[in-house]
C-alpha cells in the first residue's frame, strides 16, 4: 500500500514540474504563443527520443545532450525574436527540460512513476569490446544525419560562406580521425575536453570579427557528427559495433586463485588420537 502511495506521489511530482514549466512557457511566450509552440514542441520530441531510443548508444547519447547546448547557442544566434518577435531559444530550452522529464520516467503500467531502465543494460564481452548491431547503426547513422542537416541549415542562414562550408568540412574529418584512427585514451579525452572547445571559441572570435556568425557552429555540428560515423563499424559482421578504446569499465580477467599449501604439523605437537589418551 505504501508502495503505491509512493508512486502515486511521484508522478504527481513529475506532472507538477511539466505543469510549472509549461506555465512558465506560457508566460515567456507572451502574445506568440502559437509561434513559440513550434520551438517547444521541437524540443519535446528531441528529448523525448533522445532519453527513450538515443539513450540504447552511449556515444550518441553523449553527443546529442551536447547537441542540445549547441541547439540553444545558435537559437541565441540566430536572433529569431528580435528579427520576427518570436522566441525560440527559450521555448527550446523548456521543451527539452519537459520531454527529458516525460521520456525519463514511466508514466503508466505497475512502474509508474519509476525512471527508465534499458531492458538489457550492454555490458561489454570477455575481450573488453561492445557488441553492435543494426538498430545501434541506424541510431547512430540517424543522428549524423540530423547532426549534418542542423549544421548545414545554420550555415545557409547565418553565413553562406566558402569558408564555413569548408569549417564543416574539415571538422566531419577532424571528428572521423580522432574516432576511427584514435590515440590513447586520454590523449583522445584531453583532445575533447580541451583542443575542440578551445577551436570553438577561437572560430567565435574570428567568425565575429569576419561576419561570419556560423563558423564556430559549423565545427561544433562537423566535429559531433564526424564523432558518430568515425566510432562506429559501418560494414560486416561487426556492424554497429563501437571502435576502442572506450571509458566505460572493462571486465577484468579473474585470477586463478593458487590452492594453499597445507601446513605440516610440528613434531611432537600432534593430538593424541582417543586410544593414546585412555591409554596414558
Amino acid at each position: 500500500m505504501l508502495k503505491k502511495i509512493d508512486q502515486w506521489d511521484i508522478r504527481f511530482f513529475y506532472a507538477g514540474m511539466i505543469a510549472l514549466m509549461l506555465g512558465l512557457f506560457v508566460w515567456f511566450a507572451g502574445g506568440r504563443l502559437l509561434e513559440a509552440s513550434v520551438f517547444l514542441a521541437v524540443g519535446v520530441v528531441y528529448a523525448f527520443l533522445v532519453v527513450r531510443v538515443v539513450s540504447q548508444s552511449f556515444r550518441a547519447f553523449t553527443v546529442m545532450l551536447w547537441t542540445f547546448q549547441l541547439n540553444y547557442w545558435t537559437l541565441i544566434s540566430l536572433d529569431v525574436e528580435g528579427a520576427l518577435g518570436i522566441p525560440a531559444a527559450g521555448p527550446w530550452f523548456i521543451g527539452f527540460l519537459v520531454g527529458g522529464i516525460a521520456g525519463g520516467y514511466i508514466c503508466s503500467s505497475p512502474r509508474a512513476g519509476s525512471a527508465l531502465r534499458q531492458t538489457r543494460p550492454r555490458k561489454p564481452e570477455a575481450d573488453g569490446k561492445y557488441s553492435g548491431g543494426w538498430r545501434l547503426a541506424l541510431i547512430n547513422g540517424a543522428c549524423a544525419i540530423v547532426l549534418l542537416g542542423i549544421g548545414t541549415a545554420q550555415l545557409a542562414l547565418l553565413s553562406p560562406t566558402a569558408p564555413a562550408a569548408a569549417v564543416l568540412g574539415g571538422a566531419v574529418i577532424a571528428g572521423w580521425a580522432l574516432f576511427r584512427f584514435p590515440p590513447p585514451l586520454h590523449v583522445r579525452n584531453g583532445l575533447i575536453m580541451l583542443g575542440l572547445p578551445v577551436v570553438f571559441f577561437v572560430l567565435g572570435f574570428v567568425g565575429g570579427a569576419t561576419d561570419q556568425i556560423a563558423l564556430p557552429y559549423a565545427w561544433g555540428y562537423g566535429v559531433l557528427a564526424g564523432i558518430l560515423i568515425g566510432g562506429r563499424n559501418w560494414a560486416g559482421p561487426r556492424i554497429g559495433e563501437p571502435r576502442p578504446p572506450f571509458n566505460g569499465p572493462s571486465r577484468r580477467r579473474r585470477r586463478k586463485r593458487r590452492p594453499r599449501s597445507k601446513q605440516k604439523p610440528t613434531p611432537g605437537l600432534e593430538k593424541p588420537t582417543v586410544g593414546a589418551a585412555h591409554e596414558q
